[in-house]
């Protein structure tokens, strides 16, 4: 009996998943038709970064004519609390001069405890203006 229960009790965690994952998306698709981004093709610019000890500010640039519409990092290797990698600041920057109002770049600030250098992956999510 307690595999039948093990299997319901994963079967109802898997729809509900499902559920919250087609409302996540739906509202994903409301938000993109409310800022005009419906039709508009996504591109993804991702770059490796080397982090020595210290701090590294740095960012992600879109191709030409394309806004930065998200963006983030990734951090590969072992987590450690008494040598933190900590990230100060993850958000969109407006890169262009005259500056226009319009984020072309995603920006990003670690700040690396870790005695040994490590590798981040940073990312640019870009859409056409």
């Amino acid at each position: 009996m307690g595999g039948v229960t093990r299997m319901a009790r994963t079967l109802g965690l898997v729809t509900a998943g499902a559920a919250v994952g087609g409302v996540l998306a739906g509202g994903g698709f409301a938000a993109a038709r409310q800022f005009g981004w419906t039709g508009a093709a996504l591109t993804v610019v991702t770059e490796s970064r080397s982090l020595s000890p210290g701090v590294l500010s740095t960012n992600v640039v879109c191709p030409r004519g394309h806004r930065a519409v998200g963006g983030g990092y990734a951090y590969h290797g072992d987590h450690n609390r008494e040598e933190p990698v900590i990230v100060e600041v993850n958000a969109p920057q407006d890169i262009s001069d005259p500056p226009d109002g319009v984020p072309e770049a995603w920006s990003l600030v670690f700040l690396s405890s870790r005695k040994k250098r490590v590798t981040v992956e940073v990312h640019a999510v870009c859409t056409s203006r």
